[in-house]
């Protein structure tokens, strides 16, 4: 095996993006994603009787235009597409041609003295919409079960027979603006299913101005370096364990959290994520084994490895709850979410200030009815000056 050159590959992969409009969080989870993918079904964790798999459902949630989703994901995915034996799907792609895509993807490798065969598959979708369609319940459904990585999974050809497919291992890194996410979800899909086997990285806003990105000999040579190290990584083969000091990090942080979970004191506040928090260890688990192939080829987590885990996923669950914006039951969701977050940026607002921004939204009636939600909600205080003639809200930070 080629010797590798970084001391921790993420870190490497920020430095080489760090001159970039995207938020940080972007390139974070990109570096992530693409490490995930480079290492298909290659390395797993035995965790009692499961095994897990280190492919990840990443998706950027951002502003049209505005967050650049799309220049985050090309970077990464421009190096992880010259890896040889890593192969990406189209993001237009049909479920039926992405099936026998997987099937023709087949390869084997030797894990010690066993032979294993997988059907490992990146797929990079700067427009998700494009890649799952309009509420396309049998394809969330399969992209459900693709997750954990079954050893075999089966399915109904369109003559009514039954195929399979060996060693699935999909791995997912997608981008959407969140008022689309309403259109590819069904309302019954969010919460659990598909939804809480993903990771939502939320940003309102570019990282950065950057008038002119410029590559710089340094960028080219850390890129490099950066294509190197992942063509190593990507023959990384094997059981992936904690050593006993991250295991006990580990079990306490498990206990710690089940007893806040207990006390409805969820890691997103928000019901829309309570699947996700459920499968909230899986996700942790398949992070610390990404950190620690970053950092070099022992296939041990380390303490300092599950400790950065942590932190990766406890900064993205801050913004979380965002994703979804408005996708709610409530018939002035969409618009209470869209003044919610308004009111969050500029902490205090007139109401006329208020209603000329959003008149083609809502009359008066439906910002009494929002201004009464968020009241309710304990997000803002009403004050109204002497003569009555002026409302203003003021926004109370959220905890």
């Amino acid at each position: 095996m080629s010797v590798r050159l970084l001391p921790d590959w993420i870190a490497s992969y920020l430095k080489f993006t760090e001159n970039t409009e995207p938020p940080r969080s972007y390139h974070t989870w990109t570096a992530i994603s693409i490490l995930a993918g480079a290492l298909q079904r290659r390395v797993y964790m035995r965790w009692g009787h499961e095994v897990i798999y280190p492919n990840l459902y990443v998706i950027l949630v951002g502003p049209s235009g505005r967050s650049r989703k799309g220049t985050a994901m090309k970077m990464g995915k421009g190096i992880l597409q010259e890896i040889k034996g890593v192969t990406l799907t189209s993001e237009s792609i049909t479920r039926e041609a992405l099936i026998r895509a997987m099937k023709s993807a087949v390869t084997n490798f030797a894990d010690g003295p066993d032979i294993r065969f997988q059907c490992a598959i990146t797929c990079i979708s700067p427009e998700l919409s494009v890649f799952l369609g309009q509420k396309d319940i049998k394809f969330l459904s399969n992209l459900t079960d693709w997750y954990d990585s079954s050893d075999q999974w089966t399915y109904e050809t369109k003559g009514a027979g039954i195929d399979s497919v060996q060693g699935v291992c999909f791995n997912l890194l997608g981008a959407t603006a969140p008022d689309w996410i309403q259109s590819m979800l069904p309302q019954e899909a969010i919460g659990g299913g598909f939804t809480s086997r993903c990771i939502f990285v939320v940003e309102e806003d570019k990282g950065q101005v950057v008038a002119k990105e410029l590559l710089t000999e340094e960028d080219k040579k850390i890129r490099i370096t950066l294509k190197n190290d992942l063509e190593i990584i990507s023959t990384v083969t094997g059981e992936v364990k904690f050593d006993e000091e991250a295991e006990r990090a580990y079990i306490k942080w498990y206990e710690n959290q089940e007893k806040l979970i207990a006390l409805n004191k969820m890691p997103v506040d928000d019901p829309r994520f309570s699947g996700y928090c459920e499968r909230r260890a899986t996700h942790v688990k398949k992070i610390c084994m990404i950190v620690s192939v970053a950092h070099g080829n022992s296939l041990i987590v380390t303490r300092a490895n599950f400790i950065t885990a942590v932190d990766f996923l406890e900064k993205v669950e801050l913004k979380m709850s965002k994703a979804f914006g408005g996708l709610g039951r409530a018939r002035f969701s969409d618009i209470t979410q869209i003044v919610l977050e308004y009111m969050e940026k500029h902490k205090e607002v007139r109401r006329s200030d208020l209603m000329r921004m959003f008149y083609r939204e809502m009359d008066s009636l439906t910002l009494k009815i929002v201004e009464e939600v968020l009241e309710q909600m304990k997000v803002i205080k009403i004050s109204r000056d002497i003569q009555g003639n002026e409302v203003t809200y003021v926004y109370i930070k959220r905890d």
